[in-house]
């Protein structure tokens, strides 16, 4: 297995179904790597490789290093992110219905309920 930056990729047609992407790495080495779609990196990135072919300079990225571009790793954070968010609208909406009871609410005690709400939720 090897590690490289990524400095260019290059769409270099289609075979066999898939893309071709020519990607050159910050040490000079150059490798094609085949994709269903768009390739799963970017300039930039580090990643960890395999050679499949040395000699026609093929390359296979190592799928547990998706994570530099957030496809495995922060699935789950972007999870806690909509569910956090759910809770705060939900905590949002019940303390404007409790204040529009009481009629002289301003918009300020109704943030601060429902960041009330919101953190023993979360607790």
């Amino acid at each position: 297995m090897k590690n490289g930056r990524i400095k260019y990729i290059d769409t270099n047609g289609q075979w066999n179904g898939m893309n071709k992407y020519l990607v050159t790495f910050a040490d000079g080495e150059a490798y094609t790597f085949f994709a269903k779609g768009d390739f799963k990196a970017s300039i930039g990135d580090e990643i960890k490789y395999t050679v499949s072919n040395e000699q026609m300079k093929n390359a296979k990225m190592v799928r547990d290093d998706y994570s530099n571009k957030g496809y495995a790793n922060n699935k789950s954070s972007s999870k806690d992110d909509v569910q956090t968010s759910i809770i705060k609208q939900t905590c949002i909406k019940a303390s404007a219905e409790l204040h529009s009871s009481r009629g002289t609410s301003d918009v300020q005690s109704v943030i601060e309920d429902a960041e009330i709400m919101f953190n023993w939720i979360t607790q």
